[in-house]
């Protein structure tokens, strides 16, 4: 008799890095439900292979049905939407989510992935990297660590709970921020760099961050953070005169004041911000082992080219 599949439940199943999640869980052979909003969204899962599961993060019956009835569950969802107010606006709504999901983990053993990001750790004031155990930022782009923090906190009620940071370059399938400016960039007519760019990030493909939350879930301990970085040595300057190149357009300089007028003042921190975020531990410990194509190869031969492709006859 063939033994019955582990049950995923994750929110942000049909997202950028959760449908990658998807995708490898179910060829893992797990059975993926997915939290749904949308008929859309419903036909996107099912193409997948998942089961839509309808609802959203204020569903706290469907999350704690959802949630009892999983082997894993993964949570990536969150209710804030960038440059829509602040998050502390819906940092309720969030915890409330996690809540509802830790009610029905607590004293099982399920492990419960929550998604976080490597901003909310400070720059190291020699330029080294950071890790998982190194400051907060005492001042932060934006405060969903206070999310991290509520949800880590879970484990004190015998839950396991991990979580996964994020870089702030999650890059590859021609999607993420780098879809993000480089459209922005196609629609202006020029690719904008901030202070000259000279500030270090943080870099992951989709895939090795989607396999790490996998191993987390596998693996974790009650408590654990990682950082899904694969690079920390990629400057903004880079990665824009890369964007600027694939779409045939000029690269224009401003100073940090001069984004905050333009582009606002997260767009403006996030571009600047030095953030380089070790990702040893999660090597270390889980074995996890990124092979995704550098950010700068996939911007100029990877994914991004037929992207650019596109934005550049849309320009026309």
């Amino acid at each position: 008799m063939t033994a019955p599949k582990q049950r995923i439940f994750m929110t942000g199943a049909n997202g950028y890095i959760g449908s990658v999640i998807t995708e490898l869980a179910t060829a893992d052979g797990y059975a993926v439900h997915g939290l749904s909003r949308s008929e859309a969204s419903d036909a996107k899962l099912q193409s997948l292979g998942a089961v839509p599961v309808r609802g959203d993060l204020t569903s706290l019956d469907v999350l704690r049905k959802e949630s009892a009835e999983a082997d894993i569950v993964i949570h990536l969802a969150t209710a804030y939407t960038i440059g829509e107010g602040t998050y502390d606006a819906v940092l309720p709504v969030d915890n409330a989510a996690v809540d509802a999901i830790a009610d029905s983990l607590a004293g099982t053993g399920k492990p419960l992935v929550v998604t976080s990001g490597t901003l909310t750790t400070g720059a190291d004031p020699t330029g080294a990297e950071t890790t998982e155990a190194s400051p907060p930022d005492p001042s932060p782009i934006n405060s969903r660590g206070k999310a991290e923090a509520h949800a880590l906190a879970l484990a004190a009620r015998g839950i396991r709970v991990t979580s996964v940071r994020l870089a702030p370059y999650v890059y590859g399938r021609a999607g993420s921020g780098v879809k993000l400016f480089m459209g922005m960039s196609a629609k202006a007519g020029s690719v904008t760099r901030v202070a000259g760019g000279t500030n270090r990030t943080t870099t992951v493909h989709v895939d090795d961050a989607a396999r790490l939350y996998l191993l987390a879930a596998q693996q974790g301990k009650p408590g654990d953070v990682f950082n899904a970085s694969s690079a920390t040595d990629v400057t903004a300057r880079q990665l824009f005169e890369a964007m600027a190149a694939a779409l045939g357009l000029p690269l224009r300089d401003i100073s940090f004041a001069q984004a905050q007028t333009q582009l606002g003042e997260v767009f403006a921190r996030f571009l600047s911000a030095e953030n380089r975020a070790s990702g040893e531990k999660a090597r270390g410990v889980l074995g996890w082992e990124p092979k995704g194509m550098g950010i700068l190869d996939e911007i100029s031969r990877g994914s991004y080219p037929a992207l650019a492709a596109e934005l550049r006859k849309g320009a026309a």
